[in-house]
């Protein structure tokens, strides 16, 4: 049994123990532990014939069959409170929480809510960020590749967090450790990240502003203060519409000279052709004019993709093309040489259960 077997087993005895004791334990009344979670695969071709070609996140293979990420996940609520536990297994976990010790197993979530009342609630522990539109799970997304502003912008944060709901509109606020730690100790500085969020849901659409300021990567001296919209809107029974723009300025402490901002506006198109099939379409511009992003200044990036989902049942086979074009040449040729454009193909797999 090879380590990455003896992990799942573990915690699958570690999971089935918890439901145990909650069956010995607690009263008839008791709600269940509910378990649930997704598994992903694919394989990207890139077509200049080369590695580490992509600028995005989970997807920098080429040529290869990747194993994307196991998640597991359990839930349980007994009168007001409740905890929620997400584990995920491979290297999209990985890559998710970058600052915590190098493992393909990893804690993506794990967090507490306490419900004052069905308007108010509170939630403590780790969670995924508010900011934008991409989910880090597979099975959430359309498309299986990643946009720009999900790779630069936050993951997760660690803290707490208030919710208020009144009716179509919902409210969050809350402080957090440096963005993507899990705790400040690790992040080196004991700065707290700030952030908030103003919701608005109907049937046909929903309305988010996001806002998160604070320390955060690749140094404590650097501070991040986002603006984020993210906006859906459902056209018809097969069509829908969704977009989201952010905006982030990066301060440093110790060296006004490098100050940047960087943006991203992206569109998103859903169509459903059948029951079974449905088309996603995601194009995205990313401004990165001070070279914070990419590493170039001057610089933007139009990324164009395009995916199937057909669905049979629990599981989606997404066949995907994407052309990235730069307004630098910040990509590779097959020679190893710069170039200002990427394109690939990608099969992947996704199931939910």
């Amino acid at each position: 049994m090879n380590l990455l077997e003896s992990t799942l087993t573990v915690s699958a005895l570690f999971l089935m123990s918890i439901s145990s004791v909650y069956a010995q334990d607690e009263p008839a009344t008791t709600s269940p532990t509910t378990f649930g979670g997704s598994a992903d695969f694919y394989y990207r071709y890139d077509f200049a014939n080369i590695d580490g070609n992509s600028l995005t996140s989970f997807t920098n293979s080429h040529d290869s069959f990747q194993i994307g990420m196991a998640s597991i996940e359990a839930s349980h609520k007994l009168g007001k409170a409740s905890v929620f536990v997400d584990l995920g297994f491979g290297s999209r976990a990985s890559e998710f929480t970058y600052n915590d010790a190098a493992n393909t197993f990893m804690i993506k979530q794990l967090n507490m809510t306490y419900d004052f009342s069905d308007k108010f609630r509170v939630t403590v522990g780790s969670f995924s960020t508010h900011i934008g539109y991409e989910l880090v799970d597979s099975v959430d997304n359309k498309n299986y590749s990643m946009s720009y502003a999900f790779t630069k912008g936050p993951f997760f944060n660690t803290g707490v967090k208030a919710q208020y709901t009144s009716g179509k509109f919902s409210f969050m606020a809350g402080v957090t450790n440096p963005t993507d730690f899990k705790t400040a100790t690790e992040a080196g500085t004991k700065q707290k990240t700030f952030i908030g969020q103003v919701g608005y849901v109907v049937d046909s659409g929903t309305l988010f502003l996001n806002f998160t300021s604070g320390s955060t990567n690749p140094s404590p001296a650097y501070n991040v203060s986002q603006i984020d919209i993210v906006a859906t809107r459902k056209v018809s029974d097969k069509f829908a519409l969704g977009f989201n723009g952010t905006y982030a300025m990066i301060k440093d402490d110790n060296l006004s000279a490098n100050d940047a901002n960087w943006f991203s506006a992206i569109g998103y198109l859903s169509y459903a052709l059948n029951a079974k099939a449905s088309l996603a379409y995601r194009l995205e511009y990313f401004d990165d004019k001070d070279g914070f992003a990419l590493g170039v200044n001057d610089n933007n990036v139009i990324a164009n993709t395009l995916s199937l989902n057909y669905k049979e049942g629990n599981f989606t086979f997404i066949p995907e093309v994407r052309f990235d074009a730069a307004g630098k040449d910040v990509f590779k040729k097959s020679n190893g040489n710069a170039t200002g454009s990427a394109a690939s193909i990608l099969l992947a797999t996704t199931y939910s259960f």
